[in-house]
């Protein structure tokens, strides 16, 4: 019985730790740089994007941390999210706790949360909300959407190709408000250096973002599959 008490407060951990995070980035993406001549302007691309990125139904979602982060345990994490008709994720995270790595899957179905640490063994951790709540990751009000609205001093600075899709690079600093409401307690100081990468055509995309709490130290998100369909299940034996 300790042992299956232990094992259950590990995975919270872990998937509290996914959760701290999965509002933000990627590492493995792509990219190339391109000329920067006539680049358009920062402040009217951020403008359409946060539209974009504020009626998007889905998304994959790809992020690295890189550097330590405090109350940021997350190392990587893959999923895909939905925002409609409701709110669900799912994916694979790798974390570090206690000095150790430790990885799990998990699910986000109905507003309760699943998780495992071995293929097939799934544990329900109960509402979302009291570990963490996804829906700040597309939630158009507090999430992606609202960062791309936090951005002061933008400057569109060149252009760069991220898996197959040509963006502008647009640098600046982010409300740090809007930094926590996405990740609690990653912006302890005050603005946060970030950069996007915003597609040049269509409904400009947000293609992938950082953000740098503190020098050297990043969180890193790439997003694909805008808008994609998604089929989410609840885990067997849950």
């Amino acid at each position: 019985m300790q042992g299956m008490q232990l094992r259950r407060r590990t995975t919270a951990a872990i998937l509290a730790a996914v959760a701290l995070s999965t509002a933000l980035v990627a590492g493995c993406s792509k990219s190339n740089q391109q000329s920067t001549a006539n680049l358009p302007d920062a402040a009217t691309l951020l403008k359409q994007s946060a539209q974009t990125t504020r009626d998007l139904k889905s998304a994959h979602l790809e992020l690295t941390v890189q550097g330590k982060i405090e109350h940021l345990a997350l190392k990587t994490l893959t999923g895909d999210l939905v925002n409609s008709p409701a709110v669900a994720a799912k994916g694979h995270t790798k974390i570090t706790l206690g000095g150790d790595d430790a990885e799990a899957d998990f699910i986000v179905l109905d507003g309760t949360l699943y998780g495992s640490l071995d293929p097939g063994t799934w544990t329900d951790f109960g509402p979302a909300s009291n570990i963490y709540d996804v829906s700040t990751i597309l939630n158009p009000n507090t999430g992606l959407a609202n960062i791309l609205s936090n951005f002061t001093n933008p400057k569109a600075v060149g252009r760069e190709t991220i898996n197959g899709v040509q963006t502008v690079k647009i640098t600046g600093q982010v409300n740090a408000d809007a930094v926590n409401k996405i990740a609690p307690k990653v912006a302890t100081g005050g603005n946060v250096p970030g950069t996007v990468w915003i597609r040049e055509d269509g409904n400009h995309d947000l293609v992938q973002a950082k953000l740098e709490p503190s020098s050297g130290n990043s969180i890193q998100m790439t997003l694909s599959k805008w808008n994609e369909p998604v089929t989410i299940e609840k885990p067997p034996g849950v």
